[in-house]
């Protein structure tokens, strides 16, 4: 089980923390969710799209790193969408991108998440 997923329940305390749904880590972040983040938090916690609940393949992304990708300019409804291809977060409004931010660091970067359980995996290489 990936480390995300066995400490999900705590780490959505203070992350906010979504699943990928296809190898491209497609996403989407509600902007009501992510307003209670901040209104808590203010800049100081991490997006998470977690690619897989079996092994670690995560993306951890701290807001104040991502946060323009995520303005009201780009909401589609009520929601941001992305897709992480290569090494890029592309976020997307009406399929058209419209941001990207390379986040090849913040691969499997558990170290970024405060008051996270230890021990932390090991960081691996990106591939």
């Amino acid at each position: 089980m990936s480390y995300i997923e066995s400490h999900k329940p705590r780490l959505e305390q203070r992350h906010y923390i979504t699943t990928a749904r296809r190898s491209n880590y497609w996403h989407n972040f509600y902007e009501k969710k992510l307003g209670k983040y901040r209104r808590r938090f203010g800049d100081d916690f991490c997006l998470v799209i977690n690619g897989s609940t079996k092994a670690d393949d995560a993306y951890v992304l701290p807001f104040k790193a991502v946060k323009d990708c995520y303005s009201k300019q780009y909401l589609n409804g009520s929601r941001w969408i992305g897709i992480i291809e290569d090494i890029y977060l592309i976020v997307s409004r009406s399929g058209a991108p419209v941001q990207r931010v390379c986040v090849a660091e913040f691969h499997n970067a558990f170290e970024l998440l405060q008051e996270a359980p230890l021990p932390l995996p090991a960081k691996d290489e990106f591939i």
